[in-house]
């Protein structure tokens, strides 16, 4: 930002572009910038869970870090796998964790810790879905259309076609990812979880700051999901 600014009073050609630039990083460097855009993705989510009669819940994977010594799930991915255990234990309703590539492998090891040491009893099932309290795996996927499709197959194997899903995954994600599930029939009620948005103020939100920077990539990345998952269906 500083280097934007300084080439804006040294450089005269290109003075406007380098100093709008330099504004603009600013904004989208700042949480109070992220915060106001982020909300309106989170808000219609941000509200008690629907007591509902469902088939499943289905948590959606967020990321790991491979190598790590324990719980090697990424923070999002790790907060919406805690939340759809929290929910399916207490409803005793099966789990369907869809996630990507080694990402299953970081789940199964974070699930197996938590079991050792909380006593979940939550059974892992290769291919069989339960009606009870118990987690099965979606083989790899590469995105949340991907993992919506997996899912619904495991569904139709048991000869539920239109299922019911509690749907877990980020707040941010939400809107987007209950679209691609209801492309494959499934009745989404949504889950959310691993908000980001604050109802309080600060002057510290007018910094520029990392988290701000975070804040924003995420918006931005929802954004261009959106529209990408939109141009598909209008292809198809």
């Amino acid at each position: 930002m500083l280097l934007f600014f300084l080439a804006a009073i040294l450089v005269k050609k290109y003075r406007l572009f380098f100093f709008l630039f330099s504004i603009l990083f600013y904004l989208l460097s700042t949480y109070y910038i992220g915060n106001k855009l982020i909300t309106p993705l989170e808000k219609p989510y941000n509200i008690p869970l629907e007591e509902t009669k469902v088939d499943g819940v289905v948590i959606l994977g967020g990321g790991h870090y491979k190598g790590s010594s324990n719980l090697p799930l990424a923070e999002s991915a790790f907060k919406r796998l805690m939340y759809g255990i929290m929910i399916a234990k207490k409803r005793n309703l099966p789990i369907i964790y869809a996630g990507a590539g080694n990402e299953l492998e970081s789940a199964q090891l974070c699930i197996d810790e938590l079991n050792d040491s909380l006593d979940l009893n939550l059974t892992a099932n290769k291919d069989k879905l339960l009606s009870s309290f118990s987690i099965v795996y979606t083989h790899d996927a590469l995105n949340t259309q991907q993992n919506a499709e997996k899912t619904a197959k495991i569904f139709y194997e048991h000869n539920i076609t239109k299922p019911k899903i509690y749907l877990v995954t980020s707040a941010t994600h939400m809107r987007r990812a209950k679209a691609l599930f209801q492309e494959y029939n499934m009745k989404v009620v949504p889950a959310a979880t691993d908000f980001k948005s604050r109802s309080d103020s600060c002057y510290c939100f007018y910094y520029p700051t990392i988290n701000g920077l975070y804040i924003n990539n995420i918006v931005i990345h929802e954004t261009l999901g959106r529209i990408r998952d939109i141009l598909k269906s209008l292809i198809h």
